[in-house]
């Protein structure tokens, strides 16, 4: 992919010891018979209960839809859970209830009421993965509220905010040291194959082809040469392809 000028204002926004042997039978000490282990039982939160529902939801739901589509799908939900924030509108979303109703839903439910209504309160999903947090504010399912929703969906956007001023700043540093932006590339590239098949439905569907086109290109803002080729570029932007070898 051609690199313009306008990939800096881009940047702006955006042991081989393996495990002991066992003791032979004839080494191991002679003792009283071992006592029968007590069962095991496994106990499944009801959060994590919910968490699969959602994402199993979504999983049958999207896993037919074109990049395009599922991206226009989780733009409307996010437009949908964005309400206005009025009395009302409140007292309606907190009157919503999870599924299943049982006492840890019912709660998060509240946590996630008061953090909407108060956003100087703590958000009851700070801590959660990526996936996590796109399955709560994509669940079609019943298994969460809007506000919980909501909620999900400030956390990813803060974090995805923080990650943003973190490497936006490396990245101009990047620059101003060596001319480059290519770590920088890299870095997003790497970021975006992270995400959630949602939020990468949020970029063009060349997004990653073009970061890493940027990378491969390795480009020089200084000289206006790629690849550490010697020399200032007296010819235009668009003859860098081949002086990569981008076509060979």
């Amino acid at each position: 992919m051609l690199v313009s000028s306008s990939d800096n204002a881009y940047a702006s926004q955006v042991a081989n010891a393996g495990p002991p042997k066992a003791p032979a039978a004839a080494d191991a000490p002679a003792g009283p018979a071992s006592a029968p282990l007590p069962a095991v039982t496994t106990h499944v939160s009801a959060f994590a209960s919910r968490l699969s529902r959602a994402a199993a939801d979504f999983d049958a739901r999207t896993s037919k839809l074109s990049h395009d589509a599922l991206g226009d799908k989780v733009r409307a939900t996010i437009a949908k859970i964005a309400y206005t924030l009025t009395p009302d509108s409140l007292a309606a979303m907190a009157r919503e209830v999870p599924d299943p109703a049982d006492a840890e839903s019912l709660a998060s439910a509240a946590a996630a009421n008061a953090y909407v209504a108060d956003l100087s309160r703590p958000n009851p999903f700070a801590g959660r993965s990526r996936d996590q947090l796109s399955a709560i504010v994509n669940d079609e399912s019943g298994a969460f509220t809007t506000n919980e929703k909501r909620a999900a969906y400030r956390q990813a956007y803060a974090e995805e905010q923080a990650w943003r001023s973190r490497v936006v700043a490396d990245g101009m540093n990047e620059y101003h040291r060596t001319g480059k932006m290519t770590n920088f590339f890299a870095s997003a590239l790497d970021h975006f194959k992270a995400l959630p098949r949602a939020e990468q439905s949020l970029y063009p569907s060349d997004y990653a082809d073009d970061l890493q086109d940027k990378v491969a290109l390795d480009f020089n803002y200084f000289t206006h040469m790629p690849n550490d080729l010697p020399g200032k570029a007296k010819i235009s932007l668009a003859n860098l392809r081949s002086m990569a070898r981008f076509d060979d």
